[in-house]
């Protein structure tokens, strides 16, 4: 038995994998090689052991609230907005008054995937997620970033 060779191609006439070295890889066209035996192979790059991209969460991490002043409303459209609010059953979604703007209602949301569906229902698209919306902070973060804030302010 040939010992596992670091680049996987599945054979076309049987569907077996067959491992080769890097010269045999490199003789690819459009992704297949033509194996000794004369059959084709193409290539598997999702059974190779390639380093995994590893993303590290922090273990305090705090979710962003989930509030949105671009589903808002004023205060005469409330009632509108309550109803259809219960009539299509969204209980993890509230409204309300912003503080630095009365009269003017924020939507809250309690997760992001109720603010998402939330969002395609009133017929809008929510973009801020490669924005840097959906980004998570630890608490050691914002004591950091509240300190320089403070720093450069004062």
């Amino acid at each position: 038995m040939m010992a596992r060779k670091p680049y996987a191609f599945r054979r076309e006439d049987n569907g077996k994998i067959v491992w080769v070295d890097f010269q045999t890889m490199m003789a690819q066209r459009g992704g297949f090689i033509t194996l000794p035996d004369g059959v084709e192979a193409r290539r598997c790059l999702h059974l190779e052991n390639r380093p995994k991209r590893i993303t590290i969460q922090p273990e305090n991490a705090i979710a962003p609230k989930a509030i949105s002043d671009s589903l808002g409303f004023c205060e005469q459209a409330l009632n509108k907005f309550e109803t259809d609010r219960a009539r299509h059953g969204f209980t993890d979604i509230e409204f309300r008054e912003d503080p630095e703007a009365p009269g003017f209602f924020q939507v809250h949301a309690g997760s992001r995937a109720a603010m998402e569906r939330y969002t395609k229902h009133r017929g809008l698209v929510n973009r801020t997620g490669s924005l840097g919306g959906g980004v998570m902070f630890s608490q050691e973060q914002l004591d950091r970033a509240a300190e320089l804030a403070a720093r450069r302010s004062g």
